[in-house]
Formats: C-alpha cells, structure tokens, sequence
C-alpha cells in the first residue's frame, strides 16, 4: 500500500510518499490571506492529482496532541479539514501524532547549512516525510 503523507497547517500543506519509506515530495501553499482550513477546496484538486501521480491508496496525517493526550485546537481544525478531504477524495485518512515534528525538520535543516529561505521552503514537506516515516514505521515496517 502506498501512502501520501501530510503535514497540514493553515497555509502550507508539506506532501510526503512512501510505501516502506517516505520521501518528501511538494509544499502547497494557500496564498497570503487564505486559510486551508477555512477553504479545504483550496488544496483538494492538487492534493488529488497527487494521489493520482504518487498513486497512493490512503492519507496519513500528522495531528498535534496536547502533552495529556487530547487535541490542541490545531488539531481539532486538521482534523476538520482532514474528513472532508478523506470525503471529497474517497480515501481512507489515518492519523499520527506529529508534535514536535516541524521542529524536527527544521533543526534537520539547519544542519543541513541550508540559507533560512531554502529551509523555509522544505520545512513542511520535510515535517510530512518524518510523520509518514513515523506512521510507516509504527504500522508497516513491524
């Protein structure tokens, strides 16, 4: 099974594949005043021609838990917009628990000697391949 990894937030949308490892793919991006999570129409077309490309069977996506477990208000909007996107695209979603992961990526970066725009343009795909490797690695790979 092949899966499209994504680490959504309200303006960006890292995109990562994978099967038994995950590789960054594209960072989508809403425009300035526009918010995914209050247009999920935004992102569904490219998202789904990326299904189409990447052929993935399902999504997995990176949602931010509170230390005691529930959902942070960011995840509550993920999620939203996840189901609709699981809807529209008639794809199963999965969810991981993805705290931290953009600061993960961007200290890979960072030791990468990447310039602060270039790390900048990778950080949310980067974030999407360390949540889509998590979940691989969780639910695949044992």
């Amino acid at each position: 099974m092949r899966y499209l990894g994504l680490d959504i937030g309200a303006r960006s949308i890292g995109v990562a594949v994978g099967e038994l490892l995950a590789s960054e793919v594209t960072t989508l991006r809403s425009g300035k005043d526009k918010s995914f999570y209050e247009n999920p129409e935004l992102s569904i077309d490219s998202i789904s021609r990326l299904i189409v490309q990447e052929q993935a069977d399902a999504i997995v996506v990176g949602l931010p838990v509170n230390e005691d477990g529930t959902l942070s208000p960011e995840a509550k909007k993920i999620q939203k917009f996840s189901e609709v996107l699981g809807h529209k695209l008639d794809k199963t979603i999965h969810y991981v628990n993805e705290t931290l992961s953009s600061f993960m990526a961007s200290d890979i970066l960072e030791s990468q000697g990447l310039s602060i725009e270039e790390a900048k343009l990778r950080e949310h795909q980067l974030a999407a391949q360390l949540i889509l490797q998590q979940f691989l690695e969780e639910n695949v790979n044992s």
